[in-house]
């Protein structure tokens, strides 16, 4: 949440631009970062896009795993399930946050933003995923906390899980995933395994 969302204002504050609340900026989230500061400031998308790529660089330590992240993921794994990290963000970010987070290597696949034309809600970075993963859509599940990652994997026909904990809280319910979690470590639950604590 701060790794994104400091990053926005950094932005918008270096660019002369109001700086709007964090709850409207967390609004935003999950959609493509030069669609977001093009509604904002048409003329200047690509330099906010920078400016917000840029920050992030200089502050990875901002990127912090939710508790238990790792503890789950380590479930899943060990129960079979090959996982694949869809998004939006640069590649420039995305693999070393999740390094920096001890996360990289429960992942098969990261897909980022330059990876595909399309973004999320569009399915093509999952479609993409799952062609790495060798696995078929209506095996896979889509977890997310954005209404873009909810659309995306129902886009495919996949089994969609909405994590309340994220960006968009209890309003990704509004998006009719087919479960949702309120925690990380509810994960497992949700696709049937038994956790072996």
């Amino acid at each position: 949440r701060e790794f994104i969302l400091s990053a926005m204002e950094h932005a918008l504050t270096k660019h002369g631009l109001p700086v709007l609340a964090r709850e409207e900026l967390a609004r935003h989230v999950g959609r493509p970062l030069d669609a977001i500061y093009a509604g904002w400031s048409p003329g200047a998308a690509a330099d906010l896009v920078e400016a917000h790529r840029s920050f992030q660089g200089a502050n990875l330590h901002l990127a912090a795993a939710f508790p238990g992240s790792a503890e789950t993921l380590a479930i899943l794994v060990q129960a079979g399930i090959t996982l694949g990290a869809v998004t939006s963000r640069s590649r420039r970010t995305s693999i070393r946050t999740l390094e920096l987070a001890g996360l990289a290597p429960f992942f098969d696949v990261i897909v980022s933003a330059e990876d595909t034309a399309a973004l999320k809600p569009d399915p093509a970075p999952l479609l993409l995923a799952l062609g790495q993963l060798g696995v078929a859509h209506q095996y896979a599940a889509m977890v997310g906390d954005t209404r873009h990652d909810i659309e995306a994997g129902q886009a495919l026909g996949m089994l969609t899980i909405g994590a309340t904990y994220g960006f968009a809280g209890d309003e990704i319910a509004a998006h009719h995933p087919d479960r949702l979690i309120h925690d990380i470590r509810e994960l497992p639950a949700a696709r049937g395994i038994s956790n072996p604590r």
